[in-house]
């Protein structure tokens, strides 16, 4: 490697605005959830171009509550790809629903609304599309599918922190959505997520079932100042404000996170076209979150070896989740392909374009080797 510094699949960068950011939480009265998650909630709105957000402490818990509130369970069927994370489907065991897998465009590695309205019984409660690697799923076919049956849409949002629909932030879809706050994500918390809803009614709920059902009771009549109501069973699923403290300072620097992840994600595409055995996805690169840069290779487990004695790391996004061994496997042939073959290469905001080059370059070599 000539002494080259390893370059990594992931790089969680942390803006200096959080230490002050933080710091201020630290030294308040309260470091729960309190204020600052609610000064979280507005903003990430905001950028998202959603009105009705609620904090929590990860993707899982978002898409937890959006299946509660959606009604799913026992009897009931949720479609989603097995082209995601286990807590995708996970989510929907979670609560005693089934599971049932729609294959992918592999242009895209997005669900493909044909089999998705195929899939449709009686049964079908919802629809959990997954924007693969922060590029948008064909909203406007999933929608109309998801409307003329009368499911309920959650969108898995995990990747797509900073993508774009119709030229518009993509919370503003009007569905259930999940986002990720992970190490590893654009908007980095080490942990965190946030549930978007469709309105206010839905907010209120989940704000009461993230904190395990509770809800103050300050104004009844008769009632201590310190009791509150339980109605229904909740979850431990809330932020807390040291998280949105960071989460903030991100905001404060995503516009450029995202301008960053867009440019490298251009550069590695017109550097790797043209080269034999290597193809990225049909993505708009504009248009997605570019939380990954995914590849198809001919030869993907050969390539990665080749890659990792060059220093630059990589990874699978995923093994097709229907694989394991609490799920029932689907005859998936793009979703099979796709998994065999695909890489995904290094892309966080840090890099720069003679990363991006080191890499391509790397591939190449051994796409000739």
């Amino acid at each position: 490697m000539g002494g080259e510094p390893r370059i990594p699949l992931f790089l969680p960068v942390v803006p200096p605005g959080a230490k002050e950011r933080v710091g201020r939480v630290l030294q308040s009265p309260w470091i729960g959830l309190g204020p600052v998650t609610e000064e979280f909630e507005n903003a990430f709105g905001k950028a998202i171009g959603a009105p009705h957000v609620i904090g929590v402490n990860s993707g899982t818990a978002a898409l937890h509550l959006a299946l509660r509130l959606i009604g799913a369970g026992p009897g009931d069927e949720v479609v989603l790809p097995a082209n995601t994370f286990v807590a995708t489907g996970h989510a929907v065991l979670f609560q005693g629903a089934t599971p049932v897998f729609a294959d992918i465009d592999p242009r895209t590695g997005n669900l493909d609304p044909n089999h998705l309205r195929a899939l449709l019984t009686p049964r079908t409660a919802a629809v959990v599309p997954v924007h693969y690697a922060g590029a948008p799923c064909d909203l406007d076919a999933i929608h109309a599918i998801a409307a003329r049956a009368g499911i309920a849409v959650l969108e898995d949002c995990a990747h797509a922190v900073g993508a774009r629909h119709r030229g518009r932030p993509i919370g503003g879809s009007g569905a259930f959505q999940a986002y990720s706050f992970h190490a590893t994500k654009t908007l980095a918390m080490g942990e965190g997520g946030a549930l978007v809803v469709p309105d206010a009614h839905l907010a209120a709920r989940a704000r009461r079932l993230r904190r395990l059902g509770i809800e103050p009771r300050p104004d009844a009549e008769g009632v201590a100042p310190w009791e509150y109501a339980v109605d229904e069973v909740g979850f431990k699923y809330n932020m807390g404000d040291i998280q949105a403290a960071i989460g903030l300072a991100q905001l404060d620097v995503l516009d450029d996170v995202a301008r960053r992840r867009a440019e490298a994600a251009e550069h590695y595409a017109r550097r790797l076209a043209g080269i034999p055995g290597v193809a990225p996805l049909d993505h708009d690169r504009r248009a997605s979150g570019n939380f990954l840069m995914p590849v198809i290779a001919d030869d993907r487990d050969r390539l990665m070896t080749h890659l990792a004695r060059r220093g630059i790391e990589t990874g699978v996004h995923f093994r097709r989740i229907d694989s394991y061994p609490m799920y029932t496997r689907a005859r998936l042939p793009h979703t099979e392909r796709f998994w065999r073959h695909q890489l995904s290469l290094p892309m966080h905001s840090a890099l720069t374009p003679g990363d991006v080059d080191r890499v391509c370059d790397a591939v190449a070599d051994g796409a000739r080797s």
